[in-house]
């Protein structure tokens, strides 16, 4: 494609690939994206001042050095980020190669490829929009490359094209066949980082966290909530300490323990997995489908993923985990690590004079919110024995801190303990309806095992220092995480948050209904609609005829709303069909008295009547100043209908 026009027709290229392509500069190495937008410019401007283009050879020369810079630097070409940088690469290196219509049309096509690759990192509503706007953009383009119109003058034909072919998307997204997870789910790499709690519990691990708002994993219950301060969620179990830090040893991997009393509750998780496990309220009952529970009654995939996920569960909350335990389980749930004497001595002197267990415990929580200990966010760091130092110098800690040093004291008067970290708490969100659990809701908690009920003791030594946490959130405990208006601080008006809470209502419903929409949610809608129980092939093909009422009513008033052919027109172009099914070669561009000199192989009376019709027809078009007669030009266009020419024998 050559000539003045040229830039003029293949600039909406440049543009639509730029917005298609705009998002992955969040999620790619900086210099793929401005490789690939160097090019796309360097193409403009070799268009611009009309010169060849670089040989292929090349080209195909100056692929390899990117690709093994990119190896380098991901360490793959496939998968999530390999596979979108490569293709991202690979667009702009084609625009090298575009010269004919063809040419330009086959990078577009490579664009709309493109534009779905965003959807691979993010599945949010923004991410949809701005798919949707990518679809425009690529669509306007290709309608501007055609060149027929004007560029902007094909804008209302790209919206209109776009509108009609809505319903047909609409029931193709509800109706095929759903995989067992989102289309998009592609595993991340490896060596890309990721947040969630770590694998051990050390002084400040958990902290880290709490900056953070990020939202972790949305509740739903199916009746009435519990109290808030029943809101613990159990991911993991901490059963040894190092004398530094908590962490699961792995000697026991099965829960023999059984949920008795409490309240019984349903809900509903929505949940990316971190590294295989999900959380689970205090204190579940049966496990969820593709789950399995682990020691500690914490619930983990039985195939790890980091797809979002959905599951139903039940528990019962203030009900006791009865755990029979043999000397083996006592020994290893007392054991502890030389060093840490005064934190020793403080337990021995507790419990001599409390009574039991029990009172032991509540002798602990005692010292805890009488001691002048204090929570925060920023406490002074820790060396050596760091339960002493921290029970009898600092005083300043965390949940972790907290929880570390009460499951000390624990085992070191003799009663088995351990850590549970999970999330404590959540946000209700009025206008969706559901609980928002975030980063900043990680939390520590201690269960002792009682021998006078044969049952693991939820105790959280952090309520007794700050019971604002527990009942009210880290935000009343911890200003520094409030959430503050920009630049100017302090807290957002009423009428920020209510429009922050529809705003997370409606991404919720998002996630729900479309980023969730799988096989299990498919096969519902089938049967509220009557296509079947299962998602066959006749259901489907149900479905298709269905949906197919919403895919023609469009299409039937959008040919209505076309204008109408003008008569004339209509029957010049009727004329020549009739022609060319006689076996008369004829052109678009031919004449009536060249239609008429081509038409010597028809019959005699075929001829006659086809002369009066090109007499009569330029006798309206041609002979008079004025537009035809409406009249007189549809009673032409009827006599054109009437004439069937046949060759002659």
């Amino acid at each position: 494609m050559t000539g003045s026009d040229a830039l003029r027709r293949v600039l909406p290229v440049f543009l639509a690939l730029a917005v298609t392509a705009a998002p992955l500069a969040r999620y790619l190495p900086g210099w793929v994206v401005g490789l690939s937008a160097a090019m796309l410019l360097a193409r403009g401007l070799l268009l611009w001042q009309q010169r060849q283009l670089p040989p292929r050879w090349l080209v195909a020369l100056a692929v390899a050095v990117p690709l093994v810079l990119l190896w380098l630097t991901l360490r793959t070409l496939i998968g999530r980020e390999g596979g979108s940088a490569l293709l991202l690469l690979l667009v702009g290196f084609k625009a090298f190669e575009t010269f004919s219509l063809r040419d330009w049309r086959v990078l577009l096509a490579l664009g709309f490829f493109l534009a779905a690759t965003p959807l691979l990192f993010d599945q949010s509503p923004l991410a949809a929009g701005w798919l949707v706007l990518s679809l425009f953009s690529l669509t306007w383009a290709m309608a501007a490359l055609h060149g027929k119109q004007p560029i902007f003058a094909s804008l209302r034909a790209t919206l209109q094209a776009l509108l009609l072919s809505l319903p047909l998307m609409l029931v193709l997204f509800v109706v095929m066949p759903r995989l067992p997870g989102p289309l998009w789910s592609i595993p991340a790499a490896s060596a890309t980082a990721s947040s969630g709690l770590a694998e051990d519990m050390a002084p400040g691990s958990i902290s880290q966290l709490i900056p953070s708002n990020e939202p972790v994993f949305t509740a739903v219950f199916a009746g009435a909530a519990p109290p808030r301060h029943d809101f613990y969620w159990r991911v993991m179990l901490f059963d040894q300490f190092d004398g530094r830090r908590w962490f699961n040893a792995g000697a026991i991997d099965e829960s023999g323990g059984q949920v008795r009393g409490g309240y019984p509750v349903s809900y509903t998780l929505t949940v990316v997995p971190d590294k295989g496990r999900v959380p689970v309220l205090d204190l579940p009952g049966e496990v969820a489908e593709g789950l399995r529970e682990r020691a500690g009654m914490v619930w983990q995939q039985q195939r790890p993923s980091d797809t979002r996920i959905r599951y139903r569960a039940g528990s019962r909350t203030g009900a006791l985990l009865l755990e029979p335990l043999d000397a083996s389980h006592l020994a290893y749930y007392r054991h502890l690590p030389a060093g840490n004497e005064r934190t020793r001595a403080l337990a021995a002197s507790i419990r001599a004079r409390s009574q039991g267990d029990e009172g032991y415990i509540r002798s602990l929580l005692e010292h805890f919110r009488l001691e002048n200990f204090r929570y925060t966010l920023s406490p002074p760091l820790l060396e050596g024995d760091i339960v002493d130092q921290f029970l009898f110098q600092t005083r300043q800690g965390f949940c972790e801190h907290y929880a570390s040093a009460f499951a000390f004291l624990a085992r070191a008067a003799g009663i088995p303990s351990r850590v549970v970290v999970g999330y404590q708490g959540g946000e209700y969100n009025p206008a969706g309806g559901y609980w928002q659990i975030r980063s900043s809701d990680a939390h520590a908690w201690v269960e002792v095992w009682l021998a006078s009920r044969q049952s693991w003791w939820r105790v959280d030594p952090t309520a007794a220092v700050s019971p604002d946490r527990i009942e009210h959130g880290v935000e009343q405990a911890v200003p520094a995480v409030r959430t503050a208006v920009p630049i100017l601080g302090g807290q957002p008006p009423a009428w920020i948050m209510a429009l922050r809470q529809h705003w997370l209502a409606a991404n919720f419903a998002w996630q729900q209904w479309v980023v969730g929409y799988d096989a299990g949610r498919q096969r519902s809608l089938f049967r509220s609609l009557g296509l079947g129980s299962e998602v066959d092939t006749a259901a489907v093909l149900k479905g298709l005829l269905l949906g197919a009422v919403l895919i023609l009513l469009p299409l039937w008033w959008w040919w209505r709303s076309l204008p109408p052919r003008e008569p004339l027109l209509a029957g010049w172009l009727l004329l020549m069909q009739r022609m060319r099914r006689a076996g008369v070669v004829v052109t678009s561009a031919d004449t009536p008295a060249e239609l008429l000199q081509r038409g010597t192989s028809l019959g005699e009376a075929d001829r006659e009547q086809l002369a009066a019709l090109l007499d009569a027809y330029v006798g309206l078009r041609y002979r008079t100043r004025e537009e035809a007669a409406p009249l007189a030009a549809r009673s032409w266009l009827r006599e054109v209908r009437r004439f069937h020419p046949s060759a002659r024998r």
